[in-house]
Protein backbone atom coordinates (compact mmCIF):
# COMPACT_ATOMS: atom_id res chain seq x y z
CA UNK A 1 0.00 0.00 0.00
CA UNK A 2 1.48 3.61 -0.68
CA UNK A 3 2.54 5.65 2.32
CA UNK A 4 -0.39 7.79 3.56
CA UNK A 5 0.92 12.25 2.42
CA UNK A 6 2.55 13.86 4.97
CA UNK A 7 0.24 16.56 6.93
CA UNK A 8 2.59 18.80 7.09
CA UNK A 9 3.82 18.06 3.23
CA UNK A 10 0.54 18.81 2.51
CA UNK A 11 0.00 21.70 4.16
CA UNK A 12 3.44 23.36 2.85
CA UNK A 13 1.96 22.56 -0.24
CA UNK A 14 -0.87 24.82 0.54
CA UNK A 15 -3.69 22.38 1.19
CA UNK A 16 -6.19 24.02 3.44
CA UNK A 17 -6.87 21.35 5.85
CA UNK A 18 -3.98 20.03 6.28
CA UNK A 19 -3.21 23.41 7.57
CA UNK A 20 -6.03 23.60 9.76
CA UNK A 21 -4.55 19.64 10.75
CA UNK A 22 -1.11 20.37 11.15
CA UNK A 23 -1.90 23.18 13.50
CA UNK A 24 -4.37 21.34 15.45
CA UNK A 25 -1.73 18.55 15.87
CA UNK A 26 1.01 21.00 17.63
CA UNK A 27 -1.63 22.33 19.83
CA UNK A 28 -2.71 19.21 21.45
CA UNK A 29 0.88 18.64 21.60
CA UNK A 30 0.96 21.50 24.17
CA UNK A 31 -2.02 20.64 25.64
CA UNK A 32 -3.91 23.50 24.61
CA UNK A 33 -7.71 22.97 23.32
CA UNK A 34 -8.65 24.98 20.38
CA UNK A 35 -10.39 25.50 17.30
CA UNK A 36 -8.72 25.97 14.33
CA UNK A 37 -9.96 27.25 10.75
CA UNK A 38 -8.04 28.85 7.64
CA UNK A 39 -9.51 30.96 5.26
CA UNK A 40 -8.36 34.10 3.34
CA UNK A 41 -4.84 33.23 3.99
CA UNK A 42 -5.80 34.41 7.68
CA UNK A 43 -5.54 31.74 10.00
CA UNK A 44 -7.59 31.83 12.86
CA UNK A 45 -6.96 29.98 16.36
CA UNK A 46 -9.97 30.44 19.14
CA UNK A 47 -8.42 28.82 22.50
CA UNK A 48 -10.85 27.24 24.68
CA UNK A 49 -10.70 26.95 28.33
CA UNK A 50 -7.94 27.60 30.92
CA UNK A 51 -4.23 27.71 29.76
CA UNK A 52 -0.89 26.41 31.84
CA UNK A 53 -0.25 28.30 34.74
CA UNK A 54 2.18 31.79 34.28
CA UNK A 55 1.58 32.32 30.41
CA UNK A 56 0.17 35.56 30.23
CA UNK A 57 -1.54 36.41 26.75
CA UNK A 58 1.49 38.51 25.45
CA UNK A 59 3.52 35.06 26.20
CA UNK A 60 0.86 32.72 24.50
CA UNK A 61 0.60 35.09 21.49
CA UNK A 62 4.62 34.93 20.90
CA UNK A 63 4.83 31.15 20.79
CA UNK A 64 1.90 30.70 19.23
CA UNK A 65 3.35 33.05 16.40
CA UNK A 66 6.80 30.89 16.79
CA UNK A 67 4.73 27.77 15.99
CA UNK A 68 3.00 28.45 13.18
CA UNK A 69 6.52 30.73 11.76
CA UNK A 70 8.12 27.41 12.34
CA UNK A 71 5.98 25.22 10.25
CA UNK A 72 6.54 27.48 7.23
CA UNK A 73 3.47 27.38 5.40
CA UNK A 74 3.30 29.14 2.63
CA UNK A 75 0.23 31.81 2.10
CA UNK A 76 -0.27 32.46 5.66
CA UNK A 77 -0.72 36.06 6.06
CA UNK A 78 -2.41 36.85 8.86
CA UNK A 79 -2.71 35.01 12.37
CA UNK A 80 -5.83 36.11 14.36
CA UNK A 81 -5.65 34.73 17.53
CA UNK A 82 -8.56 34.52 20.33
CA UNK A 83 -8.83 33.12 23.77
CA UNK A 84 -12.26 32.35 25.23
CA UNK A 85 -13.94 30.96 28.66
CA UNK A 86 -16.80 29.39 28.08
CA UNK A 87 -18.55 31.91 25.70
CA UNK A 88 -16.67 34.89 27.43
CA UNK A 89 -14.03 36.73 24.90
CA UNK A 90 -10.94 36.87 27.46
CA UNK A 91 -8.70 38.45 24.72
CA UNK A 92 -7.33 39.10 21.10
CA UNK A 93 -4.45 39.26 19.21
CA UNK A 94 -4.25 40.30 15.45
CA UNK A 95 -0.30 39.39 13.76
CA UNK A 96 0.87 39.45 10.56
CA UNK A 97 2.80 36.76 9.20
CA UNK A 98 3.36 36.84 5.59
CA UNK A 99 4.10 39.41 3.29
CA UNK A 100 4.52 43.06 4.80
CA UNK A 101 2.10 45.75 3.60
CA UNK A 102 3.38 48.68 0.67
CA UNK A 103 6.46 50.65 2.27
CA UNK A 104 4.94 53.29 3.66
CA UNK A 105 7.63 56.21 4.62
CA UNK A 106 5.09 57.36 7.12
CA UNK A 107 3.98 54.52 8.67
CA UNK A 108 4.40 54.34 12.42
CA UNK A 109 4.89 50.07 11.58
CA UNK A 110 7.16 50.80 9.45
CA UNK A 111 10.42 48.19 10.31
CA UNK A 112 12.89 50.03 7.66
CA UNK A 113 11.48 53.57 9.17
CA UNK A 114 12.01 52.64 12.67
CA UNK A 115 15.40 51.32 11.87
CA UNK A 116 16.78 54.44 10.03
CA UNK A 117 15.15 56.88 11.67
CA UNK A 118 17.32 57.63 14.39
CA UNK A 119 20.89 57.01 12.55
CA UNK A 120 19.75 59.77 10.04
CA UNK A 121 19.17 62.26 12.91
CA UNK A 122 22.34 61.96 13.86
CA UNK A 123 23.30 62.71 10.77
CA UNK A 124 21.37 65.25 10.19
CA UNK A 125 22.38 66.70 13.85
CA UNK A 126 26.03 66.46 12.66
CA UNK A 127 25.45 68.54 9.50
CA UNK A 128 23.40 71.34 11.32
CA UNK A 129 26.00 71.92 13.70
CA UNK A 130 29.32 71.66 11.68
CA UNK A 131 28.00 73.44 8.97
CA UNK A 132 27.60 77.39 9.96
CA UNK A 133 24.84 78.02 7.50
CA UNK A 134 22.92 75.27 8.79
CA UNK A 135 23.95 76.32 12.43
CA UNK A 136 22.50 79.85 11.99
CA UNK A 137 19.39 78.71 10.73
CA UNK A 138 18.83 76.15 13.49
CA UNK A 139 19.62 78.40 16.19
CA UNK A 140 16.71 80.10 16.27
CA UNK A 141 14.95 76.50 16.85
CA UNK A 142 17.47 75.48 19.69
CA UNK A 143 16.77 78.71 21.85
CA UNK A 144 13.34 78.52 21.48
CA UNK A 145 13.45 74.81 23.28
CA UNK A 146 15.51 76.18 25.72
CA UNK A 147 13.55 78.72 26.55
CA UNK A 148 10.64 76.33 26.65
CA UNK A 149 12.22 74.64 28.95
CA UNK A 150 11.55 78.07 31.87
CA UNK A 151 8.03 77.94 30.28
CA UNK A 152 7.30 74.41 30.82
CA UNK A 153 8.25 74.13 34.59
CA UNK A 154 6.50 77.48 34.63
CA UNK A 155 2.92 76.16 33.10
CA UNK A 156 3.09 73.32 35.00
CA UNK A 157 3.62 74.91 38.61
CA UNK A 158 0.74 77.52 37.16
CA UNK A 159 2.01 80.51 36.10
CA UNK A 160 1.75 82.13 33.04
CA UNK A 161 4.44 81.90 30.55
CA UNK A 162 5.67 83.32 27.11
CA UNK A 163 8.68 81.69 25.61
CA UNK A 164 10.20 83.72 22.99
CA UNK A 165 12.76 82.46 20.64
CA UNK A 166 15.55 85.28 21.07
CA UNK A 167 16.67 84.46 24.56
CA UNK A 168 13.45 85.26 26.46
CA UNK A 169 10.72 84.40 28.61
CA UNK A 170 8.22 86.13 30.14
CA UNK A 171 6.79 84.44 33.34
CA UNK A 172 3.69 85.44 35.79
CA UNK A 173 4.89 85.97 39.83
CA UNK A 174 1.58 84.89 40.64
CA UNK A 175 -0.49 81.56 40.34
CA UNK A 176 -2.98 81.73 37.80
CA UNK A 177 -5.67 79.16 37.67
CA UNK A 178 -6.61 79.50 34.30
CA UNK A 179 -3.26 77.98 33.17
CA UNK A 180 -3.26 75.42 35.71
CA UNK A 181 -6.99 74.29 34.63
CA UNK A 182 -6.51 75.34 30.90
CA UNK A 183 -3.47 72.33 31.02
CA UNK A 184 -5.85 69.91 33.19
CA UNK A 185 -8.83 70.37 30.41
CA UNK A 186 -5.80 69.75 28.15
CA UNK A 187 -4.63 66.39 29.44
CA UNK A 188 -8.27 65.25 30.06
CA UNK A 189 -9.07 65.58 26.39
CA UNK A 190 -5.70 63.68 25.32
CA UNK A 191 -6.66 61.05 28.00
CA UNK A 192 -10.19 60.53 26.52
CA UNK A 193 -8.81 60.77 22.90
CA UNK A 194 -6.09 58.19 23.61
CA UNK A 195 -9.18 55.80 25.52
CA UNK A 196 -11.21 56.24 22.52
CA UNK A 197 -8.52 55.37 20.05
CA UNK A 198 -7.25 53.05 22.42
CA UNK A 199 -3.44 54.31 22.38
CA UNK A 200 -2.30 52.35 25.28
CA UNK A 201 1.22 54.61 26.07
CA UNK A 202 -0.78 57.68 26.33
CA UNK A 203 -3.44 57.31 29.09
CA UNK A 204 -0.88 56.37 31.75
CA UNK A 205 1.22 59.32 30.44
CA UNK A 206 -1.84 61.80 30.79
CA UNK A 207 -2.27 60.78 34.22
CA UNK A 208 0.90 61.06 35.75
CA UNK A 209 1.05 64.68 34.14
CA UNK A 210 -1.74 65.47 35.77
CA UNK A 211 -0.60 64.13 39.17
CA UNK A 212 3.03 65.83 38.63
CA UNK A 213 0.78 69.37 37.96
CA UNK A 214 -0.92 69.33 40.48
CA UNK A 215 2.29 68.70 42.84
CA UNK A 216 3.98 71.21 41.42
CA UNK A 217 1.31 73.85 41.49
CA UNK A 218 -0.35 73.27 45.22
CA UNK A 219 2.25 71.67 46.76
CA UNK A 220 6.10 72.36 45.72
CA UNK A 221 8.18 74.88 48.06
CA UNK A 222 8.49 78.37 46.06
CA UNK A 223 12.39 77.87 46.39
CA UNK A 224 12.34 74.43 44.78
CA UNK A 225 10.01 75.92 41.43
CA UNK A 226 12.50 78.82 41.35
CA UNK A 227 15.18 76.90 40.83
CA UNK A 228 13.43 74.01 38.88
CA UNK A 229 12.40 76.99 36.30
CA UNK A 230 15.85 78.29 36.32
CA UNK A 231 17.53 74.59 35.68
CA UNK A 232 14.65 74.04 33.38
CA UNK A 233 16.56 76.43 30.64
CA UNK A 234 19.42 74.31 29.87
CA UNK A 235 17.77 71.01 31.19
CA UNK A 236 14.97 71.83 28.38
CA UNK A 237 17.80 71.48 26.00
CA UNK A 238 17.58 67.84 27.13
CA UNK A 239 14.28 66.63 28.08
CA UNK A 240 12.71 68.62 25.74
CA UNK A 241 14.46 67.22 22.89
CA UNK A 242 14.61 63.69 24.21
CA UNK A 243 10.42 64.32 24.44
CA UNK A 244 9.99 65.00 20.93
CA UNK A 245 12.80 62.54 19.72
CA UNK A 246 11.00 60.00 21.34
CA UNK A 247 7.49 60.57 20.06
CA UNK A 248 9.02 59.89 16.71
CA UNK A 249 7.62 56.18 17.72
CA UNK A 250 4.37 57.24 19.20
CA UNK A 251 0.83 57.86 17.23
CA UNK A 252 -1.29 61.02 18.54
CA UNK A 253 -4.83 60.95 18.52
CA UNK A 254 -6.27 61.15 15.21
CA UNK A 255 -6.77 65.27 16.01
CA UNK A 256 -3.66 65.58 16.48
CA UNK A 257 -1.82 63.33 13.73
CA UNK A 258 1.58 64.15 12.78
CA UNK A 259 2.75 61.83 10.51
CA UNK A 260 5.09 63.77 8.02
CA UNK A 261 5.94 66.90 11.06
CA UNK A 262 7.55 64.28 13.46
CA UNK A 263 10.07 63.91 10.87
CA UNK A 264 10.97 67.83 10.78
CA UNK A 265 10.56 67.61 15.06
CA UNK A 266 12.65 64.61 14.87
CA UNK A 267 15.70 66.34 12.85
CA UNK A 268 14.98 69.60 15.17
CA UNK A 269 15.35 67.73 18.10
CA UNK A 270 17.90 65.96 17.53
CA UNK A 271 19.92 68.68 16.60
CA UNK A 272 19.04 70.60 19.69
CA UNK A 273 20.27 67.63 22.11
CA UNK A 274 23.79 66.84 20.12
CA UNK A 275 24.27 70.12 20.34
CA UNK A 276 23.58 70.40 24.22
CA UNK A 277 25.36 66.83 24.75
CA UNK A 278 28.40 67.82 23.21
CA UNK A 279 28.70 71.21 24.95
CA UNK A 280 28.49 69.84 28.36
CA UNK A 281 30.92 67.27 27.76
CA UNK A 282 33.29 70.15 26.12
CA UNK A 283 33.04 71.87 28.99
CA UNK A 284 33.61 68.87 31.98
CA UNK A 285 36.61 68.40 29.69
CA UNK A 286 37.99 72.23 30.00
CA UNK A 287 37.13 72.38 26.26
CA UNK A 288 34.86 75.19 26.78
CA UNK A 289 33.60 77.47 29.14
CA UNK A 290 30.61 77.44 31.25
CA UNK A 291 27.60 79.86 29.48
CA UNK A 292 27.40 82.67 32.27
CA UNK A 293 25.40 85.85 31.64
CA UNK A 294 22.30 85.83 29.28
CA UNK A 295 21.77 86.11 25.55
CA UNK A 296 20.61 89.59 25.65
CA UNK A 297 22.96 91.20 28.74
CA UNK A 298 25.99 89.02 27.87
CA UNK A 299 28.35 86.94 30.08
CA UNK A 300 28.22 89.79 32.51
CA UNK A 301 24.38 89.71 33.15
CA UNK A 302 24.07 88.40 36.74
CA UNK A 303 20.49 87.33 35.61
CA UNK A 304 22.00 84.37 33.32
CA UNK A 305 20.82 81.02 34.29
CA UNK A 306 23.98 79.45 35.89
CA UNK A 307 24.62 82.70 37.53
CA UNK A 308 21.36 82.34 39.45
CA UNK A 309 22.08 78.78 40.31
CA UNK A 310 25.44 79.53 41.84
CA UNK A 311 24.80 82.48 43.47
CA UNK A 312 20.80 82.46 44.58
CA UNK A 313 20.44 78.70 44.60
CA UNK A 314 24.19 77.40 45.90
CA UNK A 315 25.32 75.00 43.13
CA UNK A 316 28.69 74.52 42.90
CA UNK A 317 30.30 75.13 39.13
CA UNK A 318 31.31 71.12 39.53
CA UNK A 319 27.74 69.99 40.25
CA UNK A 320 26.38 72.56 37.55
CA UNK A 321 28.52 70.37 34.71
CA UNK A 322 27.80 66.92 36.25
CA UNK A 323 24.13 67.78 36.74
CA UNK A 324 23.81 68.76 33.18
CA UNK A 325 26.36 66.23 31.93
CA UNK A 326 24.62 63.46 33.56
CA UNK A 327 21.12 64.51 32.20
CA UNK A 328 22.79 64.22 28.74
CA UNK A 329 24.11 60.54 29.38
CA UNK A 330 20.94 59.49 30.59
CA UNK A 331 18.99 60.89 27.40
CA UNK A 332 20.92 59.67 25.04
CA UNK A 333 20.92 56.20 26.71
CA UNK A 334 17.04 56.61 27.12
CA UNK A 335 16.82 57.01 23.50
CA UNK A 336 19.16 54.25 22.45
CA UNK A 337 16.93 52.24 24.78
CA UNK A 338 14.11 53.26 22.77
CA UNK A 339 15.30 52.71 19.81
CA UNK A 340 15.98 48.92 20.40
CA UNK A 341 12.44 48.07 22.00
CA UNK A 342 10.49 49.93 19.10
CA UNK A 343 13.33 48.41 16.45
CA UNK A 344 12.19 45.22 17.87
CA UNK A 345 8.54 45.29 17.82
CA UNK A 346 7.93 46.53 14.25
CA UNK A 347 10.29 43.10 13.17
CA UNK A 348 7.27 40.90 14.69
CA UNK A 349 9.64 37.78 14.30
CA UNK A 350 12.53 39.02 16.14
CA UNK A 351 9.78 41.03 18.73
CA UNK A 352 8.09 37.85 19.69
CA UNK A 353 11.19 35.24 19.51
CA UNK A 354 12.73 37.29 21.93
CA UNK A 355 9.47 37.23 24.13
CA UNK A 356 8.63 33.70 23.79
CA UNK A 357 12.63 32.71 24.96
CA UNK A 358 12.18 35.52 27.93
CA UNK A 359 9.01 33.73 28.79
CA UNK A 360 10.41 30.08 28.60
CA UNK A 361 13.66 31.45 30.52
CA UNK A 362 11.17 32.85 33.24
CA UNK A 363 9.16 29.35 33.32
CA UNK A 364 12.40 27.16 33.77
CA UNK A 365 13.42 29.70 36.43
CA UNK A 366 10.38 29.36 38.41
CA UNK A 367 10.13 25.39 38.12
CA UNK A 368 13.39 25.53 39.30
CA UNK A 369 12.65 27.15 42.33
CA UNK A 370 9.29 25.40 43.09
CA UNK A 371 11.56 22.10 42.94
CA UNK A 372 14.14 23.25 45.47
Amino acid sequence: MPASPDPLALARAGDSQAIVRVVRLELLRRGWPAQVHFADNTLHIHLLGSLPQGLSPPGVAAQLFLMVKQLRIPRLEQLEIRAFRGSQLLWQRSLRLGSQPRWDRFSFDSWTVNLWAYPAAVVVALLVNNIALLQVLHLPWHIWIHELGHATIAWWSGHRALPLPFGWTSISSQRDPFVYFGILFLLALLFKSAREEQIQWLQPLAIVLALLQFYMTWLMPNRTKEMLITFGSVGGEFYISTFLIACFYLRLPDRWRWDFWRFVVLGVAASSLWRSFWQWHSIQKGLAPIPWGTLLGGQGDAAGDMNRLVYEFGWSQSQIVQTYKGLGNGCVLFLLGLYALFGLRTNPEMWFSLQARLMLWVGALSGSRQRR
